[in-house]
């Protein structure tokens, strides 16, 4: 006899009212990058099951199903295990209607972050960064002083720099609250910190020029810009310099990596990033490692 199975049979109309809502909702709750991360799970499943012509019938199989169609679209990892745990996050609100899945749904599939790259930058480079002489490249400068001084910050997200406002500067402190996990960081306003401060006013209540409505709709969208022009003018200077390619989130793993190096304890890293764990910590840390684990592997080999 043919086993039966587990899994929850649904109306495309029910699903994608449900899904919409939850959209709409992150939105509403102004979690702008979690609705577009939604927006994005939902819009990726929904044609997986257009194409393939799947019913909406909800068990491991169709998840399992829907990692492959991924797969064979040369879709990474990393990639599929975010489009994974966000269709997981929004299934979890179909319990809200009291329609119930199966606990195990997404058990086959790959939900964890691969280990990344090498993100980490140099203290020689990141000196080259600091001292170059940008002075015919002001748009340059300016993106320079700004990842700078998300280094100086113990790695800021470039999100917390952006919405940083003028009462986030308390005395000798800039005290804030992270986007990314609600936690309240303090760091001390040390000289170098206030010189870019003072050399890029900010715009309305911000401490940067870089989101200047106080709408938090159009607010965003300024920010996705803003990132998105640092981003491209970070590239021009890792050319210019003769450098590796840079991105906004280099400042932080170079941060971590610096104070790795200097035998700052794992816990005072993690609490220095505001992060939720050590564990996420040790993401970071992982890839750093290599160079190490490489030069012990060139010491064992060389006789």
């Amino acid at each position: 006899m043919k086993e039966k199975k587990e899994g929850k049979l649904l109306s495309e109309r029910v699903f994608n009212t449900v899904m919409s809502e939850l959209i709409c909702k992150m939105k509403q709750e102004k979690r702008y990058g979690t609705s577009a991360n939604y927006r994005a799970a939902f819009l990726c499943f929904s044609r997986f099951l257009r194409e393939e012509k799947k019913r909406l019938f909800l068990c491991q199989e169709l998840i399992s199903e829907y990692e492959y169609w991924l797969r064979g679209r040369g879709v990474l990892r990393n990639s599929i295990s975010f489009y994974m745990r966000n269709l997981r996050a929004m299934c979890r609100s179909l319990s809200d209607r009291g329609i119930l899945l199966p606990g195990n749904l997404f058990g086959r599939v790959y939900t964890g972050v691969d280990k990344t790259k090498k993100r980490a930058l140099s203290e020689d480079i990141m000196a080259r960064i600091r001292y170059a002489d940008l002075e015919a490249y002001p748009d340059l400068a300016y993106s320079r002083d700004l990842f700078l001084f998300c280094f100086y910050c113990r790695g800021m997200a470039f999100v917390d720099l952006a919405f940083l406002t003028k009462q986030n500067i308390q005395g000798e402190r800039i005290c804030y609250v992270r986007r990314k996990t609600g936690q309240l960081l303090e760091i001390a306003l040390e000289p170098c910190m206030k010189e870019i401060i003072e050399r890029y006013p900010g715009v309305n209540e911000y401490l940067f020029p870089l989101v200047r409505s106080s709408a938090s709709v159009e607010a965003y969208r300024q920010y996705r810009v803003a990132i998105s022009v640092f981003n491209r003018n970070l590239k021009r200077l890792a050319v210019l310099l003769d450098i590796p390619p840079l991105s906004s989130y280099m400042s932080r793993h170079s941060w971590a990596t610096m104070a790795h190096n200097r035998n700052i304890p794992l816990s005072l890293i993690s609490e220095s990033m505001g992060h939720s764990s050590e564990k996420i910590t040790r993401i970071y840390l992982a890839s750093f490692n290599q160079d190490l684990i490489d030069e012990a592997n060139r010491n064992v080999i060389s006789f």
